[in-house]
């Protein structure tokens, strides 16, 4: 039998465990996963073990990173640095300004909306001014006995929660499409295919409409 080159096998058990603590996952974790001991994967991240190129792809999956990470190629995923305490902090003076314009354009005052939550006045100030955290369940009932929408609340496009949930959204939308069609949008040689249907899409139909017999016209 082959030797296993040890130096190989040193560095795909230190991308291993590298991958390992990037996804916050334990060894016994990824053993149990692969169908190991926990003994025989702490080999694998030593590089004793030989791990098997479907094993490989389980931890690819469990990690979340792609095989080009184990051959080198690729490097880990790096989200974003969020601070979350910042982020809260002004998400409350936010959410306390809107709530203020929303309470005016509905003619109410401060003491009627106290008195519909059943809290006191200086609640509703403190909700307004920021200072304190609008539970949810008050700034929905806020929301309805003002006419508003919770939505006017949420984050807008350009925030870590609006970045979050768009891509959240495009992997639902990824996992919905044919294998032949994942396969073409990552394709990077077709992304110039993707740009002229991007611009496509915002035509008109008259537009489009020329368009095609434009084409109908150097075809025949």
């Amino acid at each position: 039998m082959a030797e296993i080159d040890p130096k190989r096998a040193k560095k795909l058990g230190e991308l291993i465990q590298t991958a390992r603590e990037h996804s916050d996952h334990t060894p016994a974790e990824c053993a149990h996963i692969l169908g190991i001991s926990l003994a025989e994967y702490e080999q694998a991240e030593a590089g004793e073990y030989p791990v098997s190129l479907p094993q490989l792809e389980a931890l690819a999956i469990f990690f979340k990173v792609t095989m080009g990470y184990f051959w080198g190629s690729d490097s880990l995923p790096q989200d974003p640095v969020i601070d979350y305490e910042d982020m809260i902090t002004l998400r409350n003076r936010v959410i306390g300004v809107l709530l203020n314009q929303l309470r005016l354009r509905a003619h109410r005052s401060r003491k009627e909306a106290a008195e519909h939550l059943g809290v006191s006045e200086a609640v509703i100030e403190a909700y307004e001014m920021g200072d304190t955290a609008v539970p949810y369940l008050h700034l929905e009932k806020l929301a309805r006995y003002l006419d508003g929408s919770l939505s006017l609340f949420m984050e807008d496009t350009h925030g870590p929660l609006a970045r979050h949930e768009t891509r959240q959204h495009l992997l639902k939308q990824f996992d919905r499409m044919t294998p032949e069609m994942r396969t073409f949008i990552t394709n990077p040689v077709n992304v110039s295919y993707m740009e002229t249907a991007r611009k496509l899409s915002q035509m008109d139909v008259r537009r489009l409409r020329q368009i095609a017999e434009d084409l109908l016209e150097i075809t025949f």
